[in-house]
């Protein structure tokens, strides 16, 4: 994503030290998750869909994650992750849920970039359930084992921040 390529360096840099002492890995070819139609289990299957993620797709431009649809879907994830926490000008944390988004919407997503902009997003606990909800609400999905490695390392990642 070009416009979040500056802010992606920085957020890389911060948690390079945290990367060195997680055991968060590239994944394997058993966890490739189509853009189209994530792996979910043992078979395909679509994400969540609905009137929430009805109009939902994974190639959307930069522009358009932030506008419409997209846009109330990455209010509501920030809701969910900082409770009664209203963007500023800057919008930081719409923009590290956008690459979020974006990020679990590449064939193979990088479990650590993905953990860190949800660790940076997140003023409480990032528990599996939250996790979850914070999936459905930006309409994405993760095969169960790369679910729960961006799920742990997100919630040490804020834990390590928050000290």
């Amino acid at each position: 994503m070009a416009i979040f390529t500056d802010m992606k360096l920085v957020y890389s840099v911060v948690f390079a030290g945290f990367l060195a002492i997680l055991p968060v890995g590239r994944a394997s070819a058993e966890n490739v998750s189509s853009p189209q139609h994530p792996l979910t289990g043992s078979k395909f299957e679509p994400p969540p869909r609905g009137a929430w993620c009805g109009d939902y797709r994974f190639d959307i431009t930069d522009k358009q994650r932030f506008t419409g649809t997209n846009l109330q879907r990455l209010q509501a994830a920030q809701m969910e992750l900082a409770p009664g926490f209203v963007a500023g000008p800057s919008k930081t944390e719409l923009y590290l849920l956008a690459d979020y988004q974006a990020e679990l919407g590449k064939r193979m997503p990088d479990t650590a970039l993905a953990a860190s902009y949800l660790a940076l997003a997140s003023a409480v606990p990032i528990t599996v359930a939250r996790y979850r909800q914070v999936n459905a609400l930006l309409c994405v999905s993760a095969t169960p084992a790369r679910a729960k490695a961006i799920q742990s390392a997100a919630e040490a990642f804020r834990q390590q921040g928050a000290r």
